[in-house]
């Protein structure tokens, strides 16, 4: 498994959301993507963006043949940001910032403010499932400004359609609905048109069943089918299609099983099972480096959490006010094919497969298709 501790945010996520912006002349954050630039050329109406989740590169390969629509629009491969998961990811594509700077580090953060590790997309306190009564981090702490807000603003002739599954008001049931709306919103009026669209495939079946399940590949060859229907039926329109991260296969831990570790703890783990925080008891803090690399060395790299920031990992920019709370004392980064969990009390974590946040290409690498109608 190849390691990436070198990419390079400027051909990553960020660059293309940054690409999006120069298209439509509002002001970037960051570098854009040049061979997404060169896209643009052919001056679109209608831009559809599509998130297909946990799509990797090396996933796309393995379960799609190469006369497939997905594999025939290839133009490159580029780099997710860190961590590779959807939390970050795709906050990375709608805000063109990265996690550094847009403060969303993992699917599940401790939030000193609050008092609690919050699940961000559901406001849920993670262990223990209940709904927190105090404001949601993803609309307080978190809170961003999309670059669909900042694209219709800067072009009023511009319009904004939002496709996303049905958590979602008003979203699909099915991912042929949402390839059927898109096509829809294209054609809703003469005005031009920025379309979002997100889809939880393969993501969701590839944690359950693995990488190399019959299961991925049925959905990825029917969704590859949908694609090319619904292409067309698309005119004057630029689709690009990515994904928030890869995937790869996974032994899990549990760091319940390391009693030992566990007692050093203020409270259970957060972020990501492969990219892991861990607040420390004071008295503890030179114990636990040193058992966590016997016990776990040979699985994940650790970091205090002042070398961490400085491997630039989380992207450059002005750094978000929240960052320094949602990291604890320590971070691990998986380094081969393991994840760290925490196993709660009170209910049963669903096992997994495959998993992502590290820091291997099978994660890290997404595909960028391009198709011009």
């Amino acid at each position: 498994m190849k390691n990436v501790f070198d990419f390079d945010y400027d051909k990553s996520i960020v660059s293309l959301s940054n690409s999006i912006l120069k298209y439509y002349h509002v002001k970037q954050t960051h570098p854009s993507l040049e061979c997404l630039d060169k896209e643009f050329e052919i001056n679109p109406k209608n831009v559809v963006l599509m998130i297909l989740d946990g799509l990797g590169a090396t996933l796309l390969k393995k379960n799609l043949p190469a006369d497939s629509f997905l594999r025939q629009n290839l133009k490159d491969e580029i780099f997710s940001v860190f961590p590779p998961t959807t939390a970050a990811a795709t906050i990375a594509y709608h805000s063109a910032l990265t996690p550094y700077e847009s403060g969303w580090l993992g699917w599940m953060c401790y939030y000193p403010e609050i008092g609690e590790i919050v699940e961000n997309f559901n406001n849920v306190a993670f262990y223990t499932r209940e709904k927190l009564n105090t404001p949601a981090p993803s609309k307080t702490l978190i809170k961003f400004k999309t670059i669909y807000e900042q694209i219709t603003e800067q072009n009023p002739d511009v319009a904004y359609f939002k496709i996303f599954p049905d958590f979602e008001p008003d979203g699909c049931a099915s991912f042929d609905e949402m390839c059927m709306r898109i096509v829809e919103a294209s054609k809703t009026s003469d005005k031009r048109k920025i379309i979002s669209a997100y889809w939880t495939e393969p993501d969701h079946l590839t944690h359950l069943c693995g990488t190399n399940a019959q299961e991925v590949k049925d959905v990825l060859r029917q969704m590859d089918l949908s694609l090319q229907k619904m292409a067309e039926n698309l005119e004057n329109t630029l689709l690009i299609i990515s994904a928030d991260h890869g995937l790869i296969d996974v032994e899990e831990l549990y760091i319940n099983d390391y009693p030992v570790l566990c007692d050093m703890l203020e409270m259970p783990p957060c972020l990501e099972s492969r990219f892991v925080t861990f607040y420390v008891k004071n008295a503890c803090y030179d114990a636990f480096q040193a058992e966590f690399e016997k016990v776990f060395g040979s699985y994940f790299k650790l970091y205090t959490k002042e070398a961490f920031l400085k491997t630039g990992l989380l992207g450059n920019g002005i750094r978000h006010r929240c960052v320094d709370g949602c990291l604890g004392d320590f971070l691990a980064i998986a380094t081969k094919d393991k994840t760290l969990r925490y196993r709660p009390e009170n209910f049963d974590l669903k096992g997994n497969k495959a998993d992502h946040a590290g820091i291997s290409e099978d994660e890290m690498k997404i595909p960028l298709i391009v198709k011009a109608f």
